[in-house]
């Protein structure tokens, strides 16, 4: 238990520190962080617990999760601000901590680096600033599909696929990993498909509750959405949205041929990712397959903030293979020039130089084609990974056919 306290104890500090200052105005003395989007959560539990509509608060930021997120969302306006925001971060911390070790790392590894990637990694400690639940998602996800060491000993707790049927509850993004789950086995019903049905039932069974709890906000949620409403209107041009959508969009301008040419787009990253992933799984590198799939959905999904891209970290452990378990694979499993490849996207996303261009008030519109480039290189460099993964592990195939 003392082991476990120290090894915790420098993420959590730093924790604390960046989630209350990295955003402007906020301090760590007195306790008064600035989490925007934590209040939006605690608000939208509050009007649904007095019987308010949710999908419309006061305000200008939206909340624009599923109703069984503001249902979750309920116990979080109870409590006192301050407890919340703290627990939250601390949440948030012991989440990334329970990735590293899933990925292999433990002791004076796991605190040192645990450390280094809440400071430095920009994704992580902009999730943490604003309050937001990216890193639980991941966390989620990777704990559920991803073999490795376990946190508390003995067989796991819930069955493979309960977990990343709750994240795809509360946020959608994750309902990728049910085309990885369904396409992982080639023979039956095998433990993939099996997860992915239990994924799938997860998430249905609670957005059922859902519905007979609290009927009329789910019909107007699942009705909007069906009617291609995400709530966000046009702000999703906005210039930390680094998806494709928002890039085509962007270049193409708003109106419903661009949009359908986008969501198109969506969909091929999205059976992209899955595919590449899970044969990557199926070579016996299920941590990589996993933030392959991982970094596909946040390509595909409508609007990914550049706090979403908490992904980044599971990719970068895999390209820094020899800190890992075997499970992930030396770095000669991956050649240097994947390693480039991958290291220059990660880069490129804790750095976000895309961030220094003109936004807001639509302007991206009127973007230079030298801007739109630079506003498109997240999803550039992060389909020729993709794009990378698969020629690699055709490569491999063919060689080990040719051994054969």
């Amino acid at each position: 238990m003392l082991t476990g306290f120290l090894i915790c104890l420098p993420a959590v500090l730093i924790g604390l520190y960046v989630g209350s200052t990295s955003f402007r105005g906020g301090t760590l003395f007195p306790w008064n962080p600035v989490m925007v989007d934590l209040e939006v959560y605690r608000l939208a539990g509050k009007t649904l617990l007095e019987g308010g509509d949710p999908y419309h608060l006061p305000g200008s930021l939206p909340f624009l999760y599923p109703p069984f997120a503001a249902l979750l969302a309920v116990p979080l306006s109870l409590l006192p601000l301050g407890v919340v925001e703290v627990a939250w971060t601390i949440g948030g911390v012991l989440a990334i901590l329970a990735i590293l070790h899933r990925f292999g790392l433990g002791g004076a590894r796991l605190a040192l680096i645990g450390a280094a990637v809440i400071f430095i990694a920009e994704p992580v400690n902009q999730t943490l600033s604003f309050g937001q639940v990216g890193i639980f998602l991941a966390a989620l996800v990777i704990l559920d599909l991803v073999p490795g060491p376990r946190i508390l000993p003995g067989r796991r707790l819930l069955p493979p696929g309960v977990l990343t049927g709750l994240a795809a509850a509360v946020k959608l993004t994750p309902a990728i990993f049910w085309l990885f789950l369904l396409g992982a086995g080639r023979k039956g019903l095998d433990a993939e498909r099996r997860a992915g049905l239990v994924s799938i039932g997860t998430a249905a069974a609670v957005t059922l509750v859902t519905a007979v709890v609290v009927p009329r906000t789910s019909l107007d949620f699942w009705g909007r959405l069906a009617h291609g409403d995400t709530g966000l209107g046009n702000s999703f041009v906005y210039f930390t949205n680094q998806s494709v959508m928002a890039d085509v969009v962007r270049v193409l301008g708003i109106g419903r041929p661009s949009q359908l040419i986008a969501l198109v787009a969506c969909g091929l990253v999205a059976l992209l990712g899955a595919w590449v992933g899970l044969l990557w799984h199926r070579r016996g590198m299920t941590g990589f397959g996993v933030a392959l799939c991982g970094l596909a959905g946040l390509l595909a999904s409508p609007v990914s903030w550049s706090h979403h891209f908490v992904w980044i970290v599971p990719l970068g452990l895999c390209l820094a293979g020899p800190l890992l378990s075997r499970q992930v694979g030396p770095p000669r499993r991956l050649p240097l020039w994947f390693q480039i490849l991958g290291w220059a996207f990660v880069g490129w996303v804790v750095v976000a130089p895309y961030k220094q261009l003109p936004g807001g008030a639509d302007v991206e519109l009127t973007w230079s084609p030298a801007q739109n480039l630079i506003a498109s290189t997240t999803a550039l460099l992060g389909l020729a990974i993709l794009v990378a993964a698969l020629i690699l592990i055709f490569r491999r195939s063919e060689r080990t056919a040719t051994a054969g």
